[in-house]
Parts: C-alpha cells; structure tokens; sequence
C-alpha cells in the first residue's frame, strides 16, 4: 500500500500546484490537503510493513515487534503475561527501526526536521483547531513538498538498512 500512497500523495501535489497557478484557492487547498494524508499514510503504511514483517520472520528482538506492532507486554496474576495493544508514535517507530537497521542517520538534518515539520502539519489538519483552513497556500506549497521529500528519504534510509536496496527507482523519481 505504501507505494500506492507515495504516488497518490505526488498526484494530489501536482493537482495543488496546478490549482494554485490558476488561483483556485479552495481547489488547490483539498488536494493539498490529500496530499499530506496519503504521504503521511504511506509512511505509517511502510512501517507497519515492515513490523508485521518482522513479526511474521521473527527476526528481531520480540520486545522490537511488540513496539512496532503497537503492542505491550503486561502481567496480571490470573492470567500471567498477556500482550496488549499500546499505541506507539511514528516517529518513535521510525527511530526505532533507524537505531537497528541506520545507525547513522543524523536526527538533527534537514531530512528528519521537515519530516517533523511535516508531520505536525499533518497533525493540525487530523485535530483542528481552527473552523476553516486558512494555511497560506505558499506554506503548503513548501511544506508539502519538503515533507514528501523527507518521508521518501527516511524510507530509502530504512529500505537501504533493511533490505540492503534503496527503494524502486519509480518511487525515488515522486521526490518533489
């Protein structure tokens, strides 16, 4: 799915582009607005993958899976250990995953402070606090792109220490 995901978000990014050269405003703000789901679905997507890919193989630590699988493990005297599901945040699954498999990815880059940038956007279009959308459509324009950008990155830095690949070149070439 996340690969779907990856090329829908760089449709609806184009289409907003397109709909802010023309000045449609309300236009170019919804498919701004798919753009920044379907990337922050596919990212999500990617690491559920790869967590239910390591459930499945049992290829790393068990304590490992249970975080990115968004599970606990918990103690109650009737019925012992029991997993739970605990929901756990991206960014800490990501690092997670880049502490195993890209020890070396700097936190403090550009990459992973756009993808935080990023995601807070996201978070303010999942929880608003406002009636109306009113982000300037020159933020959304940077914003988007830049986030997309890290977002494929970050899964190219996974892809490379997982897999020992980068990811396909179609899914490079959606790199705004």
């Amino acid at each position: 799915m996340f690969e779907d995901y990856l090329q829908d978000s760089h449709h609806f990014l184009l289409a907003a582009q397109k709909f802010s050269r023309q000045q449609n405003d309300r236009q170019a703000r919804r498919y701004y607005r798919a753009s920044v789901f379907y990337a922050a679905g596919a990212i999500e997507s990617f690491i559920n993958y790869i967590g239910d890919s390591f459930a499945k193989a049992d290829s790393i630590p068990k304590d490992e899976i249970r975080f990115l699988n968004d599970k606990t493990l918990t103690f109650s005297a009737a019925k012992g250990f029991v997993e739970k599901n605990e929901y756990h945040k991206l960014d800490d699954k990501i690092r997670c995953v880049m502490r195993r498999f890209a020890p070396g990815f700097n936190y403090n880059s550009p990459t992973w402070s756009r993808f935080m940038e990023f995601k807070s956007l996201r978070d303010s279009l999942v929880h608003p606090r406002l009636l109306d959308d009113e982000i300037d459509l020159s933020r959304y324009a940077k914003e988007v792109a830049r986030g997309l950008r890290s977002i494929i990155d970050i899964m190219n830095s996974i892809s490379a220490g997982v897999w020992k690949k980068p990811l396909r070149k179609q899914l490079l070439d959606l790199i705004p």
